[in-house]
């Protein structure tokens, strides 16, 4: 298939997982979608939404595809990577949806056999829900996707890739992965972090004060509900950036502390200006 791949393997159908299938589907760029999962009573669910044609618990069986797609969380990917290892043929495209790139891209390339084509890819889609119940053929339409190859990386893989992802509707960014993960930890990690450091010092305060949060709060802290295995393996993988942006924000913490402490209130006000400032020009980011 020229613009798609005749067969697509799915490891791991959650939300990104089945968000693509039901994409690739509706866009005709795929003849068939399998399934893989350690649950098959999850799979036979996904199969009855139509978001895959068929299922397989064998990992042989889920290497018998033009492309293969790891949307697990990032943590078990290698561990995927070693298992498919004797049962990828040459030709094979290998892509991921991950939120880190550095240590991903640098595992997987060592892994996978010579011939098999891995490519780097993170869709800047998603949703605070999990699982193949609340994917969306066009989750990904309008938004970024950051693709991260190498020197060592196929051409024609990254181009098909890429393509694939422009068909479906997003808008394909080219970067290092090591930068990649420097601006994720500030813009989403960090977040994320802040989010669940957010409710858990609210409920150590008084966990009672949770039922009277307001929309501020739940606006601010909808991606506390985010996956914990998920998140648990980004933050690892992330790691160093993580550490080093919380240190930027223990510093700014920090820095309103004392103009509190002080009463400064001036200061407290251009601080919040800045910020609002600033928050504003990303509503204006396309």
């Amino acid at each position: 298939m020229e613009d798609g791949f005749h067969t697509v393997s799915i490891i791991g159908v959650g939300l990104i997982g089945g968000s693509l299938a039901l994409a690739l589907k509706k866009k005709s760029l795929t003849d068939e979608i399998i399934g893989y999962g350690k649950s098959e009573e999850r799979l036979k669910k996904a199969l009855a939404a139509g978001i895959i044609d068929r299922f397989t618990t064998s990992i042989e069986d889920a290497c018998k595809a033009e492309a293969i797609v790891l949307a697990t969380p990032a943590g078990v990917f290698e561990k995927i990577a070693k298992e498919m290892v004797n049962y990828l043929q040459k030709g094979i495209i290998v892509f991921d949806v991950g939120s880190v790139k550095e240590a991903v891209v640098k595992n997987l390339e060592k892994i996978l056999p010579e011939g098999v084509h891995f490519v780097g890819t993170h869709p800047i889609a998603g949703s605070d829900r999990t699982g193949f119940e609340y994917a969306r053929s066009d989750l990904f339409e309008g938004s970024r996707v950051i693709i991260t190859p190498t020197e060592n990386t196929d051409r024609s893989a990254v181009e098909k890739v890429s393509m694939l992802w422009e068909k479906i509707g997003a808008h394909v960014e080219f970067m290092n992965a090591d930068e990649h993960d420097r601006i994720y930890a500030a813009v989403s990690h960090l977040p994320h972090l802040v989010s669940f450091c957010l409710v858990n010092t609210v409920s150590e305060i008084d966990k009672n004060f949770i039922k009277y949060a307001g929309s501020g709060f739940k606006s601010s802290t909808r991606i506390a509900k985010s996956s914990p295995e998920i998140w648990a393996d980004i933050f690892a993988m992330n790691n160093e950036n993580i550490l080093q942006c919380l240190e930027v924000f223990s510093k700014k913490l920090e820095e309103i502390k004392q103009m509190l402490s002080k009463k400064e209130l001036e200061r407290v006000k251009k601080f919040i200006e800045k910020a609002k400032r600033l928050r504003e020009e990303i509503d204006n980011i396309s």
